[in-house]
């Protein structure tokens, strides 16, 4: 069996690699990149040169780009399979809430005319189905096929000079590395990516609609697992970052985005500060004034997003309406918890978070909403077991670790059950779930299994000492699993929980938490 390949193939780009656009060398009339002509050149009846002459048997832009792409070539009966697969059931769910126009259009599209985006499809296609499966083989080491045409997509990948090809298949494979549950590889392909992406000079406007958006948005999970910023690209100046008024509601998804991969960078720029002892210098004006204007950009998107809701008056069809009820909670939920996070990050107590009860409270209203209508779609559509966007599993993780009210946590974790896909991104439900009891147990003083149903607990309206809370957590590399003939298998991880001691330093408590997994169905 072929083994999994690594990261080498990217070594094999060099920063200069070229697009489809070649450099202008005759007409003075500036190309605008119009497919299949140069509106500019047309017009003025000039030849236009900036394009290089597809190879015979590519398609045409307009071929790619139509709603319907060209009648598939003789494949084999696998392959034909996993295909229809993956723009029957896969395609759909990947964005969760989302606008899933990217996988349902973009990349079955792409992949004709790019061999290796066909391949990384075709291995999607394949993991996203054994997911259903088997919950002890994620990384997918029998899966031949998924193997092979993970391979193969980078044996193609190594020979184009396409810039486009290159960054869209990137984003093919931090999905390819998210269904393996290899957070760490789908991060560094992320990371390649995105310093390709600011090495283009010429950007097209496949890249500026769709990959630029794509990576800006990827640029914030990793933040979550580990990174640093000074260690890990941004999206250098998206160039089309919507501007108020809000005319939809991508637009105003897209003006989100960058604004929390700015806050995240901060917040975690302000560990250093937050975790760290008294000699660490206090935060110096400039970091301040910065730390002011985000919390001013967040107020102002939150203003523009009340301004489009008042002025929606288009009547959609009821399911249209819906999703679009869900994207707005979703997006809203993102900035309660990047408000609450600009506002806490130089506080080295934990107490600060009491302050924003009203705020945890509004992110779980907006939970509970989003449930309600969810419950009337899945009478429709199934439930996706695996999504490639993050939906509200990181706001209801954050509620359940830093909120210390008991009931209002209890609330939480029943809507993330509720709520959560199994897997979001590189969010593992079951893995969430289980941190989360497990702090909660810590700081309340509560015995508490992975099965106890925590509905059950009483609050009483007492909040943890500061010295019972812990600041942050970590999972580390260490893990074990434990299987049995049926299907069922306990995972086994090591988890470091931080505290500080009244006026001391921050200590580290190294706990083994067990991670059940599902039976195969």
């Amino acid at each position: 069996m072929q083994d999994w390949a690594d990261l080498d193939y990217f070594l094999c780009f060099p920063s200069f690699c070229r697009s489809l656009i070649s450099p202008p060398r005759i007409r003075r009339v500036k190309c605008d990149e119009a497919r299949p002509a140069c509106n500019r050149c047309a017009s003025t009846g000039r030849k236009c040169d900036g394009y290089v002459t597809p190879p015979t048997g590519a398609y045409s832009w307009s071929q790619l780009l139509s709603a319907r792409p060209p009648p598939t070539e003789s494949a084999p009966d696998a392959e034909l399979r996993q295909l229809a697969f993956f723009r029957r059931n896969v395609a759909p769910s990947l964005s969760g809430v989302l606008d899933s126009y990217f996988w349902t259009h973009l990349v079955p599209q792409f992949s004709h005319q790019q061999p290796a985006a066909r391949h990384a499809m075709l291995a999607i296609s394949s993991l996203y189905e054994k997911f259903l499966e088997d919950p002890l083989d994620r990384s997918a080491e029998k899966n031949a096929f998924a193997v092979t045409h993970y391979n193969e997509a980078i044996k193609h990948l190594r020979t184009t000079t396409n810039q486009e090809a290159v960054l869209f298949v990137c984003i093919l494979f931090v999905c390819i590395e998210m269904l393996r549950n290899r957070c760490q590889t789908a991060i560094e392909h992320c990371r390649h990516g995105i310093n390709i992406l600011n090495d283009v000079k010429t950007k097209s406007n496949i890249t500026k609609d769709y990959l630029e958006p794509a990576f800006c948005r990827l640029g914030i999970f990793p933040y979550f697992f580990g990174v640093r910023p000074e260690t890990f690209p941004a999206v250098a100046s998206p160039c089309r970052v919507p501007t108020p008024p809000f005319h939809s509601l991508l637009e105003v998804q897209e003006a989100l985005d960058p604004l929390l991969v700015r806050t995240i960078r901060f917040i975690r720029m302000a560990d250093e500060y937050r975790l760290g002892d008294e000699t660490c210098p206090r935060p110096d004006a400039a970091t301040m004034q910065e730390r002011g204007e985000i919390d001013g950009l967040l107020d102002a998107w939150l203003g523009e997003l009340q301004a489009f809701k008042e002025r929606k008056r288009i009547q959609k069809c009821k399911l249209m309406a819906m999703r679009e009820e869900l994207v707005e909670r979703l997006l809203e939920s993102k900035w309660l918890v990047g408000k609450i996070w600009i506002d806490t990050c130089f506080s080295r107590g934990e107490a600060v978070y009491d302050l924003h009860m009203d705020k945890f409270r509004s992110i779980i209203e907006l939970a509970r909403e989003s449930e309600a209508i969810l419950r009337a779609m899945w009478t429709k559509f199934p439930r996706a077991k695996f999504t490639f966007e993050m939906g509200f599993v990181p706001q209801l993780a954050f509620v359940l670790v830093k909120c210390r009210s008991l009931s209002l946590r209890t609330t939480a974790m029943g809507l993330l059950k509720a709520l959560a896909h199994e897997k979001e991104s590189c969010w593992d439900l079951a893995t969430v779930t289980t941190l989360a009891v497990q702090v909660i147990g810590f700081e309340h003083g509560l015995q508490l299994g992975p099965d106890d149903d925590m509905a059950d607990m009483v609050d009483d309206g007492t909040l943890p000492p500061e010295e019972r809370r812990i600041k942050d957590s970590a999972l580390q590399d260490d893990r074990r699993v434990v299987s049995s003939t049926d299907g069922t298998g306990i995972l086994w991880r090591k988890v470091a929980l931080l505290l500080r001691e009244p006026e001391g330093p921050v200590t580290v408590k190294e706990e083994w938490v067990s991670v059940p997994l599902r039976p195969k169905p």
